[in-house]
């Protein structure tokens, strides 16, 4: 087990590594300059010393060199669009909402979607299988930009079950949190109950049955173990997709997260804000999926055994 958890950490560097790289290159290429509209209008020697102070006179492979080592230490830059604020300043000013969110609309996803797809698994081919399903297709049709006003005007508005908006305590995270989580309920309860019904297929399971072992011991101990799998493998990225992709349901909601934060940076070329935010998010979809990684080799010891641990 050791060696396969050192095999996964230093493939997450090396994917870091070219993240960060590929990002830097990308940004150097972008259209414009950081300075924005500004940028005609500010005089040459006042730009000449803005570009000396953000090192972006030096050549290239400098400032790449410079980059790195910056991102090594966990300074991200300052931003240019707000020069009075480091990137990382921002990140933990907005991160928490966008974090919290994130957390609850994926647990919401898991206790609601797994159960659902294990559901209609054991009820293949009847009206419950067929309910479940019908609600799985409306997950994945309904977009999450759709739901949330609907969510928030008829039970926040209307009904005044819920807040409608705003971010001042759990009660505020259910309404995003439910149309951030349909979709991706959608999809757990799908792959899941296909993931069942394959294994329940299986000849170890005809045996359990003909053993005489009860129903609940054999769903339980050797159907759910296996079916998991393939829901344990999308679970990192599904997360770190929702953390990351609540920009329309934070500005329904009003929640104060980073989406907000990286559209304004894109349109205003804010260089370190872009590309700070981006590794950012790929450190922790990295982290994310290593440690997914972990637990399917844990739940799973054939994959860090043999060939199964390349």
């Amino acid at each position: 087990m050791l060696k396969y958890t050192l095999r996964r950490f230093v493939y997450m560097l090396i994917t870091l590594w070219l993240i960060i790289s590929f990002t830097f290159v990308l940004m150097k290429n972008l259209p414009g300059d950081p300075f924005g509209e500004m940028s005609n209008k500010i005089p040459k020697d006042v730009k000449a010393v803005l570009m000396r102070e953000y090192g972006l006179d030096k050549p290239l492979w400098q400032q790449y060199t410079h980059y790195i080592g910056n991102v090594v230490q966990g300074d991200l830059g300052v931003s240019f669009q707000f020069p009075n604020r480091k990137v990382t300043s921002v990140i933990k000013q907005g991160f928490p909402a966008s974090l919290e969110l994130g957390i609850f609309s994926t647990c919401l996803a898991v206790l609601i979607g797994l159960p659902l797809g294990i559901f209609a698994s054991l009820k293949h081919g009847k009206w419950q299988d067929y309910t479940a399903m019908f609600i799985a297709v409306l997950g994945v049709s309904i977009p999450s930009f759709v739901l949330g006003p609907i969510l928030s005007y008829y039970v926040g508005v209307k009904l005044g079950w819920l807040p409608a908006g705003l971010w001042k305590g759990p009660q505020y995270m259910i309404l995003p949190g439910f149309a951030l989580s349909f979709g991706t309920l959608a999809i757990l309860a799908r792959l899941m109950r296909t993931s069942m019904l394959d294994v329940l297929n299986q000849d170890y399971i005809k045996t359990a049955r003909a053993k005489g072992l009860n129903k609940l011991s054999i769903v339980w101990k050797h159907t759910i173990r296996n079916a998991i799998l393939p829901v344990i493998t999308i679970l990192g990225p599904i997360f770190v997709n929702t953390i990351t992709g609540t920009l329309v349901v934070e500005k329904i909601f009003s929640v104060p997260g980073l989406g907000d934060q990286f559209v304004s940076s894109v349109y205003s070329n804010d260089y370190t804000m872009i590309s700070g935010l981006t590794i950012f998010y790929a450190v922790v979809l990295m982290i994310v999926i290593f440690f997914t990684d972990i637990i399917y080799g844990l739940v799973d010891p054939r994959i860090r055994l043999g060939k199964g641990s390349r």
